[in-house]
């Protein structure tokens, strides 16, 4: 493992499409159930602002990775 957990996980969804007869999809539901454990590990009372914090930045990475918006530079991704 490096020092970058995105692109740990990158690698090993890659390694994973690269199987003969993967799914998309169901690849997808394995992430979405991974953020559901992480969030479930947060204080209950900080559960819900956490799933809005993960849901708004899904929603900005996608847009900036599409080209919809520029990204931004204040953001901690790369």
């Amino acid at each position: 493992m490096s020092d970058c957990l995105h692109c740990d996980i990158n690698e090993l969804v890659e390694k994973q499409l690269e199987r003969e007869g993967a799914n998309l999809a169901e690849l997808a539901v394995l992430l979405v159930e991974s953020l559901a454990d992480l969030i479930v590990l947060a204080p209950p009372a900080e559960q819900s602002k956490l799933m809005a914090d993960i849901l708004a930045n899904l929603g900005q990475a996608y847009l900036e990775k599409v080209g919809a918006i520029e990204r931004d530079e204040s953001s901690p991704r790369h």
